[in-house]
């Protein structure tokens, strides 16, 4: 599927004021998907994780300048990623940023855009009302680890199934091929295979991921270098 077709809201939105700028995302949002019915009977915008999660990464950068801020900005992103205290797993995969945000959720999500917007407008009125909205936000290694880190102050255990360099096969599940980006978009043409992170122990820092992240990353260079030795061997 195209991206523009995974990713349906605009990257820039504005307004003349935020409460408006709130109006404007609203219907952006119903006009790219409809409307979904929370169970206790309120409509909200329908959006995918990858979406909700933009919006939530955007509305976090502008609350710095409020006194309300956006204090549950982490737990609306967390829902994004498929976590719960039961799984204590993030899901970084495209199968889920492409899955509809919980319509629950969204309802309470755009609660808390409403009031940090009419804070705004009491606020920092002075300041011009505009979202920039990240389509790729979903799968950026410091927006997780945010993430994973205000929930971990919350006392949670989470861990990541993080991507290696291999395609999944779709019938097997089994690592296949190298995975190659789109060369307009930067964005992967295949689901990635995922692994547990091995960082799972309270405290333990980002850079632990990243270095994991490295060492994959090493292995391939290293099997790469090989194979070319081998290759001039025969010559």
């Amino acid at each position: 599927m195209p991206t523009a077709e995974r990713f349906r809201l605009p990257p820039v939105l504005t307004a003349s004021t935020w409460g408006n700028l709130w109006g404007a995302a609203w219907e952006r949002a119903k006009q790219a998907r409809g409307v979904a019915t929370a169970d206790d009977g309120t409509v909200a915008p329908v959006m995918t994780n990858r979406e909700a999660l933009a919006l939530i990464a955007a509305l976090r950068v502008v609350a710095a300048m409020t006194s309300e801020g956006f204090p549950l900005w982490y737990q609306f992103a967390a829902v994004a990623y498929g976590w719960n205290p039961t799984t204590d797993t993030f899901d970084v995969s495209q199968k889920q940023a492409d899955r509809l945000y919980p319509a629950d959720d969204a309802t309470e999500l755009q609660l808390a855009m409403q009031r940090l917007t009419t804070a705004l407008d009491r606020e920092r009125s002075d300041v011009d009302a505009r979202l920039e909205l990240d389509d790729n936000g979903f799968f950026d290694i410091l927006v997780q680890g945010d993430v994973r880190r205000a929930l971990l102050e919350d006392g949670a255990t989470v861990a990541f199934k993080i991507p290696v360099p291999s395609c999944k096969d779709p019938k097997t599940g089994r690592p296949t091929g190298k995975p190659q980006r789109d060369p307009k978009t930067g964005k992967w043409t295949c689901e990635p295979v995922l692994v547990d992170d091995p960082v799972t122990a309270v405290g333990k820092p980002l850079t632990r991921l990243i270095v994991f992240a490295g060492v994959v990353a090493g292995i391939v260079l290293i099997t790469r270098s090989a194979r070319r030795r081998r290759a001039r061997r025969r010559r």
